[in-house]
């Protein structure tokens, strides 16, 4: 019976759906442009917004990176805006980035938050935070778990959360560049809040079968 439980449950793993790409931003002359994935399911129920610079200036025109500075105070950051039609979600949710780096004077760790509704009422911290590299060849590539992102207007906001890249704890840095490189991706599951997600439906149909079996064993 254990063995067959065991089995049960790496089967409930093995089914859990990948999440799909939905989204991915390029940057190109200091701007950044989004195209979405045609063929991802119920993809046309969502609308994605480009990189926005909150109280941040641009500090150059690079081709291939999305640069800002003057992060300055923790309300200053970079925007995105993620629109859900009603009756759906994004379950699963990640963002992917290419590369981060920054000046030394820059950011030192870089924070995504979901729910920012403008100065510092960021929302909820999502994810893991960046350590900012300093040079484009040790740029951070992490990706970031979302969760779920509701129906209605979402805004995800990046921030700074440490002190220079020099010295990443402490207050955010006053002055300084972070650059995004080479892309922005999203990826997730757009599902209608009516349906649970993959693992809880794999799970609760195993996990009956499961009962069904034991009892069977036991007569």
């Amino acid at each position: 019976m254990k063995k067959l439980l065991i089995a049960l449950t790496i089967l409930a793993v093995a089914s859990v759906a990948q999440a799909e790409l939905l989204a991915t931003w390029t940057f190109d002359a200091g701007a950044s442009s989004v195209a979405t994935e045609a063929g991802a399911a119920n993809i046309g129920q969502v609308t994605f917004g480009e990189l926005t610079r909150v109280v941040v200036g641009q500090s150059g025109t690079s081709s291939g990176q999305f640069a800002s500075n003057n992060w300055g105070t923790e309300g200053n950051g970079v925007s995105l805006a993620v629109t859900v039609a009603s009756g759906y979600e994004i379950a699963n949710t990640v963002i992917g980035v290419g590369g981060v780096n920054g000046s030394n004077t820059g950011p030192g760790t870089l924070q995504w938050s979901l729910g920012y509704t403008g100065g510092t009422s960021f929302g909820t911290d999502v994810g893991d935070a960046w350590t900012v590299a300093y040079s484009s060849g040790s740029s951070v590539a992490a990706d970031v778990a979302v969760g779920t992102i509701d129906s209605g207007a979402n805004t995800l906001f990046l921030r700074s959360t440490g002190g220079q890249v020099a010295t990443p704890t402490g207050t955010p840095a006053t002055a300084g560049s972070a650059r995004l490189h080479t892309n922005l991706t999203m990826g997730g599951d757009i599902q209608t809040t009516a349906i649970p997600e993959p693992a809880t439906m794999s799970l609760l149909g195993l996990g009956a079968l499961a009962m069904v079996l034991r009892r069977k064993i036991r007569k």
